[in-house]
């Protein structure tokens, strides 16, 4: 059984904090680049339909846009995907949040290690990973940190 991991643990790997949302580097970089928009507000089965008109608001016009700026500036992806997923109810009971997978035709390299995007043109793997050092992780965390204050 998976050991379920806090918010102290996850907040090791925060980016940025806005006033309804935390941008995280995840902490499986199986995509480079790869993040999560976590939302504060507490709750369970949040549906993005149900974000307030404050936390859209600030989720489109701040957040992604400036998490896409630094991510351009930073490994040029070809393309993007956006989840709203919410399954792992044993982890976090469908909290709201959207992952953001960056996507590669050609791979990139960082911090020495060469990332690869094997499944480009087709759907991105969810438990796909790529063993990539936690000083990589956070590497990767202080370089999106220095492109967005």
């Amino acid at each position: 059984m998976e050991e379920k991991k806090g918010q102290e643990y996850y907040a090791q790997f925060d980016i940025k904090r806005y006033a309804h949302w935390t941008l995280r580097v995840n902490e499986n970089q199986a995509y480079l680049g790869r993040a999560i928009i976590w939302l504060k507000r507490e709750g369970d089965m949040q549906r993005l339909s149900s974000l307030t008109e404050e936390e859209r608001k600030e989720l489109w016009d701040k957040v992604l846009p400036e998490y896409e700026a630094a991510l351009q500036e930073l490994f040029k992806p070809d393309h993007m995907n956006y989840t709203w997923l919410g399954n792992l109810f044993h982890e976090h009971k469908g909290h709201g949040h959207m992952h953001l997978i960056p996507r590669y035709v050609s791979p990139r390299e960082f911090e020495g290690m060469v990332f690869t995007d094997e499944n480009w043109g087709h759907h991105y793997k969810i438990g796909e990973k790529k063993d990539v050092p936690l000083e990589v992780v956070f590497a990767m965390r202080d370089a999106f940190r220095k492109h967005i204050r």
